[in-house]
């Protein structure tokens, strides 16, 4: 218990001074696609700067905080299935986190399929929360706001 409150204490100690100087080294994009009638697919784009890395949905316990994809509730859209992760998987163990990681670099997309009830346009909103790390730091996680137009 001692080592994870020191390894707790030394993320926050480097996450403080990493937003001190303004790092945010991954950008998100936000779209959606028509697929079908009434059906689309949500696109959550991340596109990270090397040498950072986000962590799958998908992660042991005790290691690394997961990406979080969460939908607002809308009578009006279905979701269809899980979200899926589209990009260059990476597993690898990690020292810090003492478990075997997995996590993308550069480009990763999150994707949704969704139902529309009526065929007229539709917003479905959300949040992604998500934790940045490279080999010497993790930045504090964040939870990023968005709402996609299904037209």
């Amino acid at each position: 218990m001692r080592k994870y409150i020191c390894l707790w204490c030394m993320m926050c100690c480097c996450a403080i001074m990493v937003s001190a100087q303004g790092n945010d080294p991954v950008a998100w994009e936000f779209s959606s696609r028509k697929i079908a009638d009434q059906r689309y697919e949500v696109h959550i784009s991340a596109l990270v700067e090397y040498p950072w890395r986000i962590y799958s949905q998908h992660t042991d316990e005790g290691g690394p905080l997961p990406t979080v994809i969460a939908f607002e509730d809308n009578k009006a859209v279905e979701l269809q299935g899980v979200v899926e992760e589209e990009g260059s998987l990476i597993e690898k163990y990690e020292e810090i986190f003492m478990v075997d990681a997995r996590y993308y670099q550069g480009k990763v997309d999150f994707v949704q399929q969704v139902k529309v009830d009526k065929e007229i346009p539709q917003d479905l909103a959300g949040s992604v929360t998500f934790m940045a790390c490279s080999d010497a730091q993790c930045l504090t996680p964040q939870e990023i706001r968005f709402k996609v137009r299904l037209h």
